[in-house]
């Protein structure tokens, strides 16, 4: 009962994802007359012996008004057929995501570009999350000094804190550094903690026995060679955790980048897809198939990481 209660919930949790899939591949017309058809179909007939696809324009006395086209293209024969001379079969049209990709292309989306800005931020992004809250949870969690527990409720509390408030100034500082229409404010913060991950890891570290730290400062190791030695190494699962939020985090992100990226170059998929809205937000069959190719990544990192993912999870959650 159970088995069968999860898997109906996770059929209503995967059915836009499929729904998305199966816009993406629809030819214009079926997106209109059969949104929830899964399975993309298209009409076709037999024209001067081989089958060619045709638009449907409209119906009279047992006669279809028809279009043919090639492609995506329409071109100008029309044809009156009867019903029957009409069939529909499965057809996946692929020109929605090739058109979308070309460079030449009225509909082009620079996605490899944006592919590549977004990469490059989410990689450094995600190298200055793990060593910054790493290193500063193995202080709060394993060294002993002064106000430790004073500055951890202190940086906690941070966390409440909006980032509506911090915006304006941050970006006045930003703009004084000569950082705007850069990468720097999306990446160079990461270097500097993140409340909730120094949470998550200091969690995990204080569950990591004494002895050991102390047996490793005994063979006369420092606390930087402890945590670069010893605790990474041990931290792999809750690491993978930090990494997979922090990938998710900066590649979903869009008020970042509106902020502080004004070069159309540099944009990321994020803002690149809000902008192929804006322009084409009529063409369901493109718009499905760009928000495809930008949600799959994200998906298929899960799906390799969910093993180390729930690991570090429940690790990082054992009481300190």
């Amino acid at each position: 009962m159970a088995t069968l209660s999860l898997t109906a919930l996770s059929v209503i949790f995967v059915w836009p994802f499929i729904w998305m899939l199966s816009t993406s591949l629809k030819v214009d017309e079926k997106i209109q007359a059969e949104p929830t058809e899964v399975i993309p179909r298209a009409a076709f007939i037999v024209y001067d012996g081989k089958e060619v696809r045709v638009k449907r324009l409209k119906s009279h006395d047992n006669k279809v008004d028809v279009q043919i086209q090639s492609g995506n293209e329409v071109t100008d024969k029309m044809l009156t057929v009867s019903e029957n001379q009409i069939h529909e079969r499965p057809f996946f049209n692929w020109t929605n995501y090739t058109d979308s990709l070309k460079s030449d292309s009225l509909n082009a989306f620079p996605f490899f570009r944006y592919l590549a800005n977004t990469l490059t931020i989410c990689v450094i992004a995600v190298i200055g999350t793990i060593l910054s809250c790493s290193l500063i949870a193995y202080g709060l969690a394993c060294v002993q000094w002064r106000g430790r527990e004073v500055l951890f409720w202190i940086m906690l509390s941070t966390m409440m804190l909006p980032g509506q408030v911090t915006m304006i100034p941050l970006f006045l500082t930003y703009k004084k550094l000569g950082w705007i229409n850069s990468i720097l404010p999306l990446t160079v913060p990461t270097f500097f903690g993140n409340a909730f991950f120094i949470f998550l890891l200091r969690q995990f570290y204080r569950s990591v026995p004494v002895d050991l730290l102390e047996a490793a400062r005994l063979d006369g190791s420092s606390d930087l060679g402890i945590w670069a030695r010893i605790m990474l190494p041990l931290s792999k699962p809750a690491l993978a955790v930090v990494g997979l939020f922090t990938f998710m985090g900066t590649w979903n992100e869009f008020l970042g980048p509106l902020i502080y990226l004004t070069d159309e170059r540099k944009y990321t998929l994020s803002i690149g897809l809000a902008m192929f809205q804006g322009q084409y937000g009529g063409d369901w069959g493109p718009m499905m198939a760009m928000s495809l190719l930008m949600t799959l990544p994200v998906i298929l990192l899960f799906f390799f990481a969910q093993k180390q993912f729930i690991q570090g999870v429940k690790l990082s959650g054992i009481k300190g």
